[in-house]
Parts: C-alpha cells; sequence; structure tokens
C-alpha cells in the first residue's frame, strides 16, 4: 500500500511568516549599527579608545555580516517554502481533475 503524501492545510500561511522573522533580524541588525556607533563614539581618540574600537570593531562587524546572512536565508527559506506549497496544492488540484475524469 502506498504511503500518503500531504501537505499541512496552512504551509503557504506559515512560510509566509518568514517575512515577520525577516523583519525581526533586520531590527537585530539595526540594534547591532547603533550599539557599533555608540561604541565608537563613546570610546574617544586616545589610545585606549583605540583599543577598545579595536577590539569591539571585529565582533560587531561580524554580528552584522551573520545577521545579513541569515536573513537572507531566512527569505529564501520563505520563497521557497510557498512555491513548495503551491506545488502541492497544484499537484493535489491535479490528482482531484484525474479522478474527477476517470
Amino acid at each position: 500500500m502506498a504511503e500518503r503524501l500531504t501537505a499541512a492545510s496552512d504551509l503557504k500561511k506559515a512560510f509566509a511568516e518568514f517575512d515577520d522573522m525577516s523583519r525581526l533580524i533586520d531590527d537585530m541588525r539595526l540594534k547591532a549599527d547603533e550599539i557599533n556607533k555608540y561604541n565608537k563614539e563613546s570610546a574617544g581618540d586616545d589610545d585606549v579608545g583605540k583599543q577598545y574600537k579595536s577590539t569591539v570593531d571585529t565582533p560587531t562587524k561580524n554580528l552584522t555580516e551573520l545577521l545579513a546572512t541569515v536573513r537572507t536565508r531566512v527569505d529564501q527559506v520563505g520563497v521557497t517554502g510557498q512555491d513548495t506549497s503551491d506545488q502541492f496544492q497544484n499537484a493535489d488540484e491535479n490528482g482531484k481533475d484525474l479522478t474527477n475524469g476517470m
């Protein structure tokens, strides 16, 4: 007996919510940029300030790049998931049409 492959009825809606995740990631990126700005403005230009900046610049840059990468991947998964949901829906409709035509 063949197993049946089904998609949840709200699958497309679930992947549409990835847009909300992308907006949250954008908010985190803005906060990271804001923190970086405050770090640079607060440290000063003396030797201690320069040392501090050199210590925090790389991790902040890495965090910003990581968040950008995560956002890109979340967007890709959301779009791909919605496309997959459409394919399931089309296959279901085609199957019904074939069944009704018999």
